[in-house]
């Protein structure tokens, strides 16, 4: 959300929290070979199933080959164990919204987050990188991304941001997206309906959703051009409060502002339209990642709590790697407080009607998925934070974890594959020492993490390698040189 470019570093925070059970160093690669089993441990499977307790889960290669009670499940004699006892078994978890960065990877695995969804930066850039990731040149999550982002003409002000003129051009810009390996498409705020819907066409056609971080146009008209998600529940207060047509600053060029009008605008949603919005995307199959933790953190409770919390990382000597300007913004919390009496109260109100939304649309059976948009966070850690505070509006751990897991797997094409402990899924995997069902804070207990079959277990590493760091990106961009080519420039 935040771009570094935007203010100065002194008024910025940061989000953040130190697993320093386990971290990761790059010093593996390829598949783990032969069988190991996970014995003894209480198995939370992320289908939304009872917990098993006395669970084996086994793999062999980078895939679970059988998980179940102990006295259902068979495993060779000679199999490599790991002792689970009083522990809980879960599948490796999913952010649904960041923004990487080449140190991020190491932070990610730590705290059991497997696999991400990037949703804005280079498409070049994340395909090399995920090359690099899965050839064992970095260590890393998952990395899933939507590349680009797509707005209008007039609006194209971050790096990466692509301005489409016509139909024509956005269909040919998702076209090159997707050969480059983008799993999804992302439409930015200034977007307009039109060109919405083509990019909307384009990308079903190729087997993509689309989401979008909303602000011209609203949720329903998203919904009704065919979105697929909604980032930070951005288009909701517009869509429920009493002037959707209303535009207050249109300032693209300063997220601060930004966001405190999101905040003002969430403060003017109106209960008695929830209830029709929430049917059309519930009808709609559009999903809301509401990313809470860089939202409404501002407007939590906890927000001290999560400073201190932030505030840990920032002189940790293994993440010395980590840019100092990062680890400085993890030692302040000034973003994440009011400027004044007034817009504290304002933001409060903002944070309440959203939750009540937010819960409504929940028990109503509508698509909640679970992302933290960490631009200036721990990453990882922020994920944690951000499921804590889905637990503050009422939801159940287990719909969170299931969130984290099952769902956001679903979201991303990837279900029959990720996001569940069973037979013939890959193995990601996180063993906690404590119950995250008996308390959400305790998915922080992280024993070990498992991905792809690999157990990683290693110390954070100074010499974390950065093989392909994030470009300087100027115009011409690749993707507007590769517009170029075909005439749609």
């Amino acid at each position: 959300m935040f771009h570094l470019n935007a203010y100065k570093i002194g008024a910025l925070s940061a989000v953040i929290g130190l697993t320093a059970i386990l971290c990761l160093t790059t010093a593996f690669t390829g598949i783990q070979s032969g069988t190991t089993v996970i014995v003894g441990g209480t198995l939370i499977d992320g289908a939304g199933g009872a917990p098993v307790p006395d669970a084996v889960v086994v793999l062999r290669g980078n895939r679970i080959t059988a998980a179940g009670k102990r006295a259902s499940v068979k495993y060779p004699n000679d199999a490599k164990m790991i002792n689970a006892e009083g522990k809980y078994i879960l599948p490796g978890l999913i952010d649904e919204h960041v923004h990487y960065a080449e140190w991020m990877g190491e932070l990610f695995l730590a705290h059991g987050v497997t696999t991400v969804k990037d949703t804005g930066n280079p498409v070049e850039w994340l395909s090399a990188l995920d090359k690099a990731i899965n050839a064992g040149q970095t260590a890393g999550p998952r990395l899933f991304y939507t590349g680009n982002s797509l707005t209008s003409r007039a609006a194209p002000t971050k790096d990466h941001h692509l301005g489409l003129k016509d139909d024509a051009m956005a269909r040919a810009a998702v076209k090159i997206l997707h050969r480059q390996g983008a799993a999804a498409g992302k439409v930015h705020q200034q977007i307009t309906p039109e060109l919405l819907r083509a990019v909307v066409e384009e990308s079903h056609r190729l087997g993509m959703p689309v989401t979008g971080h909303l602000r011209r146009i609203g949720a329903r008209e998203a919904a009704l051009a065919g979105i697929d998600g909604l980032e930070h529940s951005s288009g909701i207060p517009r869509s429920t409060g009493p002037n959707p047509d209303l535009l207050k600053t249109d300032d693209p060029e300063n997220d601060l502002v930004g966001y405190y009008d999101d905040l003002n605008e969430a403060a003017e949603m109106r209960e008695e339209n929830f209830g029709s919005l929430i049917k059309l995307l519930v009808d709609k199959k559009v999903a809301i990642i509401p990313t809470l933790i860089t939202w409404f953190r501002i407007a939590s409770d906890r927000r001290a709590e999560f400073a201190r919390d932030d505030a840990r990382y920032a002189d940790e000597p293994g993440l010395s790697y980590v840019p100092r300007g990062i680890r400085a913004l993890w030692k302040t919390s000034e973003l994440y407080e009011p400027p004044n009496t007034e817009a504290d109260a304002r933001f409060r109100t903002a944070y309440s009607k959203m939750s009540v939304f937010l819960k409504r649309f929940h028990e109503a059976g509508g698509r909640l998925y679970a992302g933290s948009a960490q631009t200036v966070a721990v990453p990882g850690r922020s994920l944690h934070h951000e499921l804590e505070m889905m637990v503050e509006l009422g939801l159940k751990p287990a719909d969170v974890i299931e969130m984290a897991t099952r769902r956001n797997a679903e979201f991303l094409g990837k279900g029959s594959e990720l996001g569940v402990i069973a037979a013939g899924k890959l193995a990601d995997i996180i063993i906690l020492d404590r119950d995250p069902l008996a308390d959400i804070k305790n998915i922080n207990s992280i024993s070990a993490v498992i991905k792809d079959g690999r157990i990683l277990d290693a110390r954070y590493n100074p010499d974390y390698a950065m093989p392909i760091p994030r470009p300087k990106v100027t115009r011409p961009t690749w993707l507007e040189r590769e517009l170029e080519k075909v005439g749609m420039r």
